[in-house]
């Protein structure tokens, strides 16, 4: 390839991420909730937008600016501290809404930009998606989907901004918070999840039946008679008064060999049972009390209530 035709082609490339940027820019606001400098949101549906939970620190109304530089006050809809999301209402403000990227954006080595506004212009920063982490636990205990693990600089003011594809269209929410020392976003599916419940009942209900469990391991012969396809389950080490498991007749010393038909080996796979499970319908539980393997239906509430 000639010097001039490889100028030409880098021209092209660094025309089209401009122009990429100029598009998302569009849809990404500053929000005014904290000292210093602001951090960036995205207006994600008309009339809401979405940040980083842990950038808006304050419950009451809050003051965003606008891609067209204009100032408005938005309201606190809900946030969920364990997915580091916030959602805020600005009803009747002219924005433009982001426009979503295609899934085939989030594959590992995509070019990626992350755009943020942390004051009153549009800043970005360049790279890849260096890796795709399927069932993925926050440290706070939510089970998300899918992350996606960042190799570029999420500066100070990007956390809540958009991650975006060489189109301009966003894939999803950066966040330099989730996992400490590492660059994250959030894949927009995972985002519109979290925001349903957040518009609907201002936090996110999560299914919470009330026990402590530990695991066990399970003799030869137990494994044997019942024909368990594992010789480690949970024991369960105590109940909460007045919670699912106690109604259900949930109590210490029960072994817990499966939820809905899936093993349960490690305490993390109740925490996955229950992160697929819904609020108010019958979560099936099979454990050992004695030497008798049983059934028990358990209707889970959401964690809070």
């Amino acid at each position: 390839m000639s010097p001039t035709k490889s100028v030409g082609a880098l021209g092209e490339l660094s025309s089209q991420l401009a122009g990429a940027v100029e598009a998302a820019a569009k849809s990404v606001v500053a929000i005014h909730a904290r000292r210093r400098i602001p951090s960036s949101g995205i207006v994600w549906r008309e009339g809401v937008i979405v940040s980083a939970s842990h950038t808006v620190r304050r419950d009451g109304e809050v003051v965003v600016t606008l891609p067209t530089g204009e100032s408005t006050t938005a309201t606190i809809a809900g946030r969920d501290p364990a997915t580091d999301l916030v959602a805020l209402k600005v009803p009747g403000a002219k924005s433009h809404v982001a426009t979503k990227a295609d899934t085939e954006s989030g594959r590992v080595g995509s070019l990626v930009l992350a755009v943020g506004r942390p004051g009153r212009g549009a800043t970005a920063s360049f790279g890849v998606i260096s890796a795709v982490g399927e069932g993925w636990r926050t440290w706070q205990g939510a089970r998300i989907d899918q992350v996606l693990r960042l190799d570029l600089a999420i500066q100070d003011g990007f956390s809540g901004g958009a991650l975006v594809n060489s189109l301009g269209g966003v894939i999803g929410v950066n966040n330099s918070a989730l996992a400490r020392g590492a660059a994250l976003a959030l894949p927009a599916a995972a985002v519109d999840r979290v925001l349903d419940e957040l518009l609907e009942h201002g936090h996110v209900r999560r299914a919470f039946v009330g026990v402590a469990v530990h695991p066990v391991t399970l003799g030869a012969s137990v494994v044997k008679q019942h024909q368990l396809p594992h010789e480690t389950a949970l024991v369960v080490m105590s109940v909460a008064e007045g919670a699912p498991a106690e109604t259900a007749g949930v109590m210490v010393g029960d072994v817990l060999v499966a939820a809905n038909g899936e093993s349960l080996r490690r305490t993390t796979d109740l925490l996955d049972a229950l992160s697929r499970a819904k609020v108010g319908a019958p979560l099936e539980l099979r454990r050992l009390r004695g030497a008798e393997l049983q059934t028990v239906t358990v209707i889970p509430a959401y964690r809070g209530a």
